[in-house]
């Protein structure tokens, strides 16, 4: 029997399974399953686990792309007791070996999507893995030269009954491990427990009220935390979600006019990005009743833009980094305020229930009304801390008392912000060398990592560019002093070695490298080369 319990990720969509069961769950490709239906295939990747003996408490990375396989993946992991770490068919092979080491993932599920990378992969990485192919009826060639690996193909497959389904008695308490840039050169796991993220699904759900005739879009990859909102809101709530088909991704409308989808939630890139094709037009969304926005600022004039297009939905703006799960502030947009529309950017407003916010300056005390310093976020969304890493934990995580506010424990952002005493928090901009690239989050010493590596150089440094006029980040452009080797071979090793939003548009030899007084890279003087076009090439 299943049984309520908010403090597992997994119950809400268990719960949504007994009540609706014959209730649509996931559209994708072109197909609809029924709670009922994604409750088994989720369930035998459970038993499957279960049954060779990885679960439950262990790690299990999904290599999957936007089938219904995916999704059972995330639903069956949990289900046994697992955390999930996605990786991603997108990125370089030698970045998911990577998120494979460092989560210390026992298992795999590779859908049929995903066969080729998974070939890639299980060849090079030297650990026995138990790997699960729910799509696969025989067993490939690759395989032969990845022996080392324990293979349960579709007919092996564990059978499941529905109706004994229970919920994980031991449990990981770690729900997922997602993946974000390093400055080390590494990837960084941010370990978000089950209490971090059923935290924030209750909260959302008290806030918008989504129910069984609600259909929300899905957009965002599996290694991108806000798929996490997308799939456990909807599923909690005994919504539809809508997997958007590749082929659409970028232009969307007639997908959403098509399925009358009630609930969006993008980057708002995407939405610049239909601006300007200049197919914003007034009333083409007419069934969605939330516009939902998270992942990089919102410039406030396409939220004026996008209002018309949608006219039945109130736009929300989301902030908050994987740290803190996902979203963490929410601010609401009202068009016709003058005194916001003149922002460059929308309020990122107030924090979610039960989680509290504070603007600090350079010595941890709070700052004044108005005045700008850094955002701090407290409350039971922060996440534990950096998947095995103490030391950057202990950078970022940090223990601090302050009048009026019950949290003692902060996560540093590393985002500048000011109080607004109406509309609450107000966005401006980051405090250190991250920029968020197609609402990724890209750190620039990361790629910088690479390029020394790659160019034989001590001497490198990346900056954002191409800069929209909305503030927003396009890019990345690379200068380097003393290049071993040419920038084309630079250009292509970053391909195998970084996923695409982070390989910079061009890599730039100088004959000499600009300095300021401290003797650091001047930053600001490559920015501005980058802008009047003025590089000297070696």
């Amino acid at each position: 029997m299943m049984t309520d319990d908010a403090g597992l990720l997994i119950a809400g969509f268990l719960n949504s399974a007994r009540r609706h069961p014959n209730g649509n769950a996931l559209w994708v490709d072109e197909q609809t399953y029924t709670y009922a239906e994604l409750l088994v295939r989720a369930a035998r990747i459970a038993r499957t686990l279960a049954r060779e003996g990885v679960a439950p408490a262990g790690q299990c990375a999904l290599l999957v792309d936007r089938s219904v396989t995916a999704y059972a993946s995330v639903l069956g992991t949990l289900l046994a007791g697992m955390s999930y770490v996605p990786l991603n068919t997108r990125f370089p092979v030698q970045r998911n070996l990577r998120m494979v080491e460092l989560s210390s993932s026992s298992a795999i599920v590779v859908d049929g999507r995903a066969i080729d990378t998974a070939g890639e992969i299980l060849r090079a990485y030297p650990d026995p893995l138990l790997v699960l192919m729910p799509e696969t009826d025989t067993l490939p060639a690759w395989a032969a030269s990845a022996s080392q690996h324990t293979y349960i193909l579709k007919q092996q497959m564990a059978e499941a009954d529905p109706h004994s389904l229970t919920l994980p008695a031991d449990a990981n308490p770690v729900a997922y491990i997602m993946f974000t840039s390093g400055s080390t050169g590494l990837p960084k796991g941010v370990a978000v427990t089950n209490a971090n993220a059923s935290t924030y699904v209750a909260g959302i759900i008290a806030r918008y009220q989504p129910g069984p005739s609600d259909r929300f879009t899905q957009f965002f990859d599996f290694t991108f935390d806000l798929s996490v909102h997308d799939i456990f809101v909807s599923l909690s709530a005994g919504s539809c979600l809508y997997c958007v088909p590749s082929r659409v991704m970028m232009m969307p409308l007639r997908f959403v006019q098509d399925h009358e989808l009630t609930f969006w939630f993008s980057v708002p890139s995407l939405a610049g990005t239909l601006k300007r094709y200049n197919v914003l037009r007034p009333g083409i969304l007419p069934s969605l009743k939330w516009s939902l926005f998270c992942g990089e600022a919102l410039p406030t004039s396409l939220a004026k833009d996008w209002q018309p297009a949608a006219p039945n939905s109130t736009i929300d703006n989301l902030y908050g980094p994987t740290e803190a799960t996902i979203a963490f502030t929410t601010y609401r947009y009202q068009a016709g305020d003058a005194r916001i529309d003149a922002l460059p950017v929308v309020p990122i407003g107030t924090p979610l229930p039960d989680q509290e916010t504070i603007v600090l300056d350079e010595t941890f005390q709070p700052v004044a009304d108005g005045e700008t310093g850094e955002l701090y976020l407290g409350g039971s969304q922060v996440a534990q801390g950096y998947w095995e890493n103490t030391e950057l934990t202990r950078l970022r995580f940090l223990d601090m008392t302050f009048d009026g506010k019950q949290a003692r424990r902060w996560y540093r952002t590393g985002d500048l912000a000011s109080i607004d005493p109406e509309a609450g928090l107000l966005y401006s901009g980051r405090i250190d060398n991250q920029v968020k690239i197609r609402g990724y989050r890209v750190e620039m010493q990361e790629v910088e990592a690479v390029i020394r590596r790659l160019g034989g150089s001590d001497v490198v440094a990346v900056v954002p560019w191409p800069i929209a006029a909305d503030g927003s980040v396009q890019g990345l452009l690379a200068y380097g002093w003393g290049f071993t080797v040419s920038s084309t071979e630079i250009l292509k090793g970053c391909t195998l070695h970084l996923p695409a939003y982070m390989v910079p548009q061009d890599v730039i030899g100088l004959h000499k490298m600009p300095f300021n007084a401290n003797g650091k890279i001047d930053y600001g003087a490559l920015q501005r080369m980058a802008r009047d076009g003025e590089p000297t090439v070696a």
